[in-house]
């Protein structure tokens, strides 16, 4: 009777032991879940830093590519005798400024003036769109975040 009696107390302090790291364990899972939208956001923010997407249709005859594109000039008008080659488009939400986003954007539009042969973009348009991101977190409310997404459009040329 008295090894049965130490083995319930021995069993009883095990399953309380037991119980209590199962509520630490719980805890801990129920703070990490509470800041995982968080960290989600943050991550993806920072896995986006320093992107812009662009893309070119062309329209006209392409030439060989520019290999530094740093090279191609920005004009805000279409001059006489200008060989249009395609109509571009860049975006960019990557700054931590809408100047920094825009310098990205600019950049990407380079780059694809470049790629298909022009030494000049004609200005088209620019545009700033807001976006905004909700996150549900733990506590049934929702993270939410808003930026700034610099869009510039333009006509790759070749001018002589």
């Amino acid at each position: 009777m008295l090894l049965y009696a130490r083995t319930c107390r021995s069993t009883a302090l095990l399953m309380s032991n037991v119980v209590t790291k199962a509520c630490e364990v719980s805890t801990m899972l129920r703070s990490i879940t509470k800041h995982l939208g968080v960290v989600f956001l943050l991550f993806t923010v920072a896995i986006s830093a320093g992107c812009a997407s662009g893309s070119a249709l062309v329209t006209g005859q392409s030439r060989p590519a520019i290999e530094d594109y740093t090279t191609v000039a920005i004009l805000t008008q279409m001059p006489d005798g200008a060989d249009p080659i395609a109509m571009l488009k860049a975006s960019s939400d990557a700054g931590w400024t809408q100047q920094g986003s825009l310098n990205y954007a600019l950049d990407e539009l380079k780059k694809q003036a470049a790629k298909v042969g022009a030494n000049a973009i004609v200005l088209a348009a620019r545009e700033t769109s807001t976006q905004t991101v909700g996150v549900p977190d733990d506590g049934g409310g929702t993270f939410i975040s808003s930026f700034e997404v610099e869009i510039l459009q333009g006509t790759a040329i070749w001018i002589d």
